[in-house]
């Protein structure tokens, strides 16, 4: 008889210890991670900051070369200048000592076409009275038809001063200046990204480099920590899918306090996670897991990893 208590005793026992681990989900204490990689492959001039530094937004963090981004930007500029000085000169027009040398070459070509007309008829009847050949006669003819369009030349040249820009060329112009100034914003943009900084308040991680580095595009230069939210991200055990929302508000034990922290589940993933060694145990390990993320207002001055347990309901 006393056998059998002992053994219920054992039983209550080690179904407490099960429920016990069944209530609980494990993790780690994060904060979102800012990487700041190289736009280009060029040589870091300035580091501003050291690691563990707390940044504000906008900080400069590190600097890049910017000698051959900053040349590429005055030449852009310069010819965002060309073509908006050729688009205001099209809208102004010709000016009124162009419009006067026209006008007098019209004048000149017509008195010329008039001579030749007079030379005209004057070897045309010359040469009905016999006393010309027909040489000259062609001769005066060619005259007359090559002043003739001499004048017409120039009274079109004079319109197309006096009418202005054609709307098409106008329009053509605009369409060069948007390119230049869409080819400087590009370039300014890019000497900008040359000058890392904060995107937000945080601290600094990791800094791998050093002044003097020359760095590969696409490499990764700093990696903030961003202060404005600590949360936990925890595996949470398909059993307790149906117990915990979003929304609600969960105790975090943190490793080394006594008192339990207050946090507010933000995120349950959908799909599962592969199940981590630290979060079941060995006849466990085969269940589904579920990343979770739970918001940790009070947890500012606790550190990036440090394990932490949920209590779940």
């Amino acid at each position: 008889m006393k056998y059998k208590h002992i053994c219920w005793l054992w039983l209550l026992l080690l179904t407490g210890c099960s429920g016990a681990d069944e209530e609980r989900a494990m993790g780690t204490l994060e904060r979102d991670r800012m990487i700041l990689s190289a736009p280009i492959a060029e040589q870091i001039s300035n580091i501003a900051v050291t690691e563990g530094q707390q940044v504000k937004a906008g900080q400069l963090l590190l600097q890049l070369d910017s000698r051959n981004a900053k040349a590429t930007v005055a030449q852009r500029q310069a010819a965002l200048d060309q073509v908006t000085a050729q688009l205001q000169q099209l809208k102004t027009g010709a000016r009124a000592e162009q419009l006067a040398a026209a006008e007098a070459a019209m004048q000149a070509a017509k008195a010329q076409a008039e001579d030749a007309n007079k030379q005209f008829r004057r070897a045309q009847a010359l040469y009905q009275k016999k006393m010309v050949g027909k040489a000259d006669l062609d001769s005066a003819t060619a005259l007359k038809k090559q002043t003739q369009a001499l004048t017409e030349q120039a009274q079109q040249q004079w319109l197309e001063l006096k009418n202005g820009t054609r709307s098409e060329e106008i329009a053509q112009a605009k369409a060069q200046v948007d390119e230049a100034t869409a080819a400087l914003a590009s370039a300014e943009k890019s000497l900008a990204d040359l000058s890392l900084k904060a995107p937000k308040a945080g601290e600094v991680d990791i800094l791998p480099w050093k002044t003097g580095d020359r760095v590969a595009a696409g490499v990764q230069l700093v990696t903030l920590l961003a202060a404005d939210r600590a949360y936990a991200r925890v595996y949470l055990p398909q059993t307790a899918l149906g117990k915990v929302h979003k929304g609600e508000q969960l105790q975090v034990w943190v490793d080394g306090r006594q008192q339990p922290l207050i946090g507010t589940v933000s995120n349950i993933r959908s799909q599962p996670a592969f199940t981590p060694y630290f979060a079941l145990n060995e006849r466990d390990r085969a269940r589904l897991m579920y990343l979770t993320d739970i918001d940790l207002p009070d947890a500012a001055n606790l550190p990036v990893g440090i394990a932490l347990e949920v209590r779940l309901p």
